[in-house]
C-alpha cells in the first residue's frame, strides 16, 4: 500500500503509524507523551532503550482473516498486508515524537525545491546492505524497474498508480517520475512542489526486479496473478525482517526470521532476534482474550472493559500491561450541512457555529469518561494530535461542559424558549428535533450518547438515538444526505494530505456535504483555498501558518465536536524483552527487536 497526497484517509491510515525507531539508541527523543498514570500499568520511557537481545524463541500472536493473495498490487482488500507487511520493507519511517522522517532502506535523502520554477526533486541512496531474501542485492535498478513497470500501471497497481499523479495549478494531473543516478542512488522528479514528498513516495510494496521482470514479460495478467495464494512460501522473495514459512488457511500463518535482513543492533548483530512468528486465526476479541489468559499468545490489545479483568491477574499471569496513552482516534458529533436535504430552518441552525458551540458546551465529557469509560480517557478539544509536526497546543476549543454558556450560544444562534414550555424554538417558532445516528450496537457507545442526549433534552432540545445499519449510514453520509447528526469516528492525521478527501468540499468523504462542485459555505471556501496552498509548498513557515489557520477555522466553526480519546493498553508476557509499546511505537520495533529473556 502506498502513502499518497490525494488518496482517501481510509487507504492511508493503515500505514502511517509504522515507526521503526531504529536510530534512537542513546538519542533523546523530542516531545512529551503526557500519558496519564494508571496504577498497575507501565509506559514506554523516553529516550527509548534497546537491549542487545539473544536469538531464539517463537512469538505467538493472532490474526483475524486469511490472506486471499500475497500479491501487493492486485489484492485490493488489503489482506495481503499481514504477509507483505513483514516481508517487504519501507523506504522511510516517520517518528511521531521526533516529528521527523528517518531513512529505512534508504540511508540518505535530500530534497531540493525550486520555488521560483515550482519544481522539486527528492534524491535517495539505498543502504549498501539491503539484500533480497534469495541473496541478491537490492539496487536502484529494482526501484526504477518497479516504479516504471508496476507502480505506474493502473492495470497492475490501481492504487499506486493513482498516487503518482500530482494535481497541477490548472487542475490537470501529471505523474512524478523516477531516474537512476548510480547503482544505489536515484531521484524522484516532481512536476511541481509538494509539501511532503517523502509521504508521497513512501511505500512498502517494492518487489525484486530479477523475480518479477520475467513474469512481466509474459503480460500484465501474469503479473496480477503472480504471488497468488497457492505460491510456495519459499518463492516469496522479500527484503523485510520476516519471511512466510507456511500458511494453513483458517488456522495459522508461520513466519521465520530473514537471515539477510539489513538492520543491526548496537553491537552489530543482525536483527530480528526471534526465530519465528506464529499468527493463529481468531474470530473475535472474546476468543483472543481467552487465548491470552490461557497463555497461548504473547500479547493482547485490551478493550476498555478488559482492564478490570486482566489487571488484577497480571502478577499471577506473569505479564505486564502497557499504557500506550491516548489513541489516535476519537468520536465526534457532526451535523449535516447539505441545503438540498435539510429543511431551510434546520440548515440555518446546523450551519450556525454558535449552535454547534452550544452543543459542545452540553457534552459532559468528564461524566462520560468517569461513568462509561471507567476514567480511561481524556477530554478532547484539539482537532489534530501532538504527533503532527504542525500541532499547535494553543489551538483548542474552549467549549467544555457549561449549560449556562450553551444557552447563550443557542440564543445567538436564534434558539430560545419563546413560549415557556421548556423547549427551544427557532425564530419561526419551530422546536428543534434531531436524530443522532450511529451504526454500532455497542452498549457502551449507546450509554455515552444517551448521557449527551439527556443534557441536550434538559437544555430544551429534542434529540434521539437511532441505530442504523452500517451500509445504510454510508449511503446516507456520502450519497442520499438524509441525516441530521452523526457520531463519527475521526483519526488524527500525521500530515495535512491525509484529510484531503475529508476537508476539501469536493472530497467524496466530506461528510457534511460531499462532492461539491464549488464550496457552499464560507468556511469550506477558506479551507479549500488553504489546502491548495498548504499541500503545494515546501516552506515550513508557510505550512505552519496555513495549518494554524486550518485549525483555527475548524475550531471556530465547530465543524466537528470532539468528545474524548480513549487510553490504549497492551498486555505482554514478561518473558519478552524490548517491548517498548505505545502510540506510534509497535511492539519491539515491529517485532524486529523483541527477544526471549534468558
Amino acid at each position: 500500500m502506498k502513502k499518497t497526497a490525494v488518496l482517501s484517509i481510509i487507504i492511508l491510515s493503515s500505514i502511517l503509524h509504522l515507526s521503526s525507531c531504529s536510530d534512537h539508541e542513546g538519542e533523546e527523543i523530542k516531545g512529551d507523551k503526557g500519558i496519564k498514570s494508571i496504577p498497575g500499568t507501565i509506559s514506554t520511557e523516553l529516550p527509548l532503550k534497546w537491549d542487545a537481545g539473544t536469538y531464539g524463541g517463537i512469538w505467538r500472536d493472532t490474526d483475524s482473516e486469511d490472506p486471499k493473495s500475497y500479491n501487493p498490487f492486485s489484492n485490493l482488500d488489503g489482506t495481503h498486508l499481514t504477509v507483505t507487511g513483514l516481508m517487504l520493507d519501507y523506504l522511510f519511517d516517520y517518528d511521531p515524537y521526533d516529528r521527523e522522517w528517518k531513512g529505512n532502506i534508504v540511508e540518505t535523502f535530500k530534497v531540493e525545491a525550486d520555488e521560483e520554477n515550482d519544481s522539486l526533486e527528492l534524491y535517495c541512496t539505498l543502504r549498501n546492505n539491503i539484500y533480497w531474501s534469495d541473496g541478491v542485492q537490492m539496487t536502484s535498478d529494482d526501484m526504477v524497474w518497479w516504479f516504471n513497470n508496476i507502480e505506474s500501471d493502473p492495470e497492475i497497481d490501481p492504487v499506486g498508480s493513482q498516487g503518482i499523479n500530482i494535481k497541477m495549478p490548472d487542475g490537470s494531473l501529471q505523474p512524478y517520475k523516477i531516474e537512476k543516478i548510480d547503482r544505489l542512488s536515484f531521484k524522484y522528479i516532481f512536476p511541481r512542489i509538494v509539501a511532503s514528498p517523502l509521504l508521497v513516495v513512501n511505500t512498502g510494496s517494492i518487489v525484486p526486479k530479477h523475480i518479477w521482470e520475467p513474469v512481466y514479460k509474459k503480460g500484465k495478467k501474469a503479473v496480477k496473478e503472480f504471488w497468488g495464494i497457492n505460491t510456495p512460501p519459499e518463492k516469496l522473495i522479500g527484503n523485510g525482517p520476516f519471511l512466510l514459512e507456511s500458511n494453513s488457511p483458517g488456522e495459522r500463518l508461520v513466519f521465520k526470521r530473514n537471515p539477510n535482513y539489513w538492520m543491526k543492533d548496537n553491537r552489530g548483530n543482525s536483527l530480528p532476534y526471534v526465530d519465528k512468528i506464529v499468527l493463529t486465526q481468531i474470530p473475535d476479541s472474546n476468543a483472543e482474550i481467552l487465548k491470552f489468559q490461557k497463555g497461548e499468545i504473547e500479547s493482547y490489545q485490551l478493550r476498555g472493559q478488559d482492564l478490570a479483568t486482566l489487571l488484577p491477574e497480571a502478577e499471577k499471569g506473569d505479564y505486564s500491561i502497557w499504557n500506550g496513552g491516548p489513541s489516535s482516534g476519537y468520536p465526534a458529533l457532526i451535523f449535516n450541512h447539505n441545503p438540498e436535504t435539510l429543511s431551510p430552518d434546520k440548515y440555518k441552525i446546523f450551519t450556525n457555529k454558535n449552535f454547534k458551540k452550544g452543543i459542545s458546551c452540553l457534552v459532559d465529557r468528564d461524566t462520560i469518561i468517569n461513568q462509561v469509560i471507567n476514567g480511561l480517557a481524556e477530554p478532547q478539544f484539539h482537532i489534530i494530535s501532538e504527533s503532527n509536526k504542525y500541532f499547535n497546543k494553543d489551538l483548542a476549543s474552549d467549549c467544555s461542559y457549561n449549560p449556562e454558556r450553551a444557552a447563550v450560544f443557542f440564543k445567538e444562534a436564534g434558539l430560545e424558549d419563546r413560549n415557556n414550555d421548556g423547549l427551544l424554538e427557532d425564530i419561526n417558532g419551530n422546536n428543534l428535533k434531531f436524530d443522532i445516528i450511529t451504526s454500532s450496537s455497542d452498549p457502551i457507545l449507546h450509554d455515552y450518547i444517551n448521557i449527551m442526549i439527556t443534557d441536550f433534552n434538559k437544555a430544551g432540545l429534542e434529540a434521539n438515538l437511532v441505530v442504523v445499519d452500517r451500509n445504510l449510514i454510508v449511503q446516507k453520509l456520502l450519497h442520499t444526505g438524509d441525516w441530521e447528526c452523526y457520531l463519527a469516528g475521526f483519526s488524527f492525521p500525521t500530515f495535512p494530505e491525509q484529510w484531503y478527501n475529508i476537508w476539501k468540499s469536493s472530497g467524496n468523504l466530506h461528510y457534511w456535504n460531499p462532492n461539491q462542485t464549488s464550496p457552499n459555505l464560507e468556511w469550506e471556501k477558506i479551507i479549500d483555498e488553504n489546502y491548495e496552498e498548504l499541500i503545494y509548498t515546501f516552506n515550513e513557515e508557510k505550512i505552519q501558518n496555513y495549518y494554524n489557520e486550518f485549525q483555527r477555522i475548524l475550531i471556530d466553526e465547530m465543524v466537528i465536536i470532539p468528545v474524548f480519546r480513549k487510553y490504549t493498553f497492551m498486555a505482554v508476557r514478561n518473558k519478552w524483552g524490548n517491548i517498548n509499546w505505545g502510540f506510534g511505537y509497535p511492539i519491539g520495533d515491529s517485532y524486529r527487536r523483541i527477544y526471549l529473556k534468558p
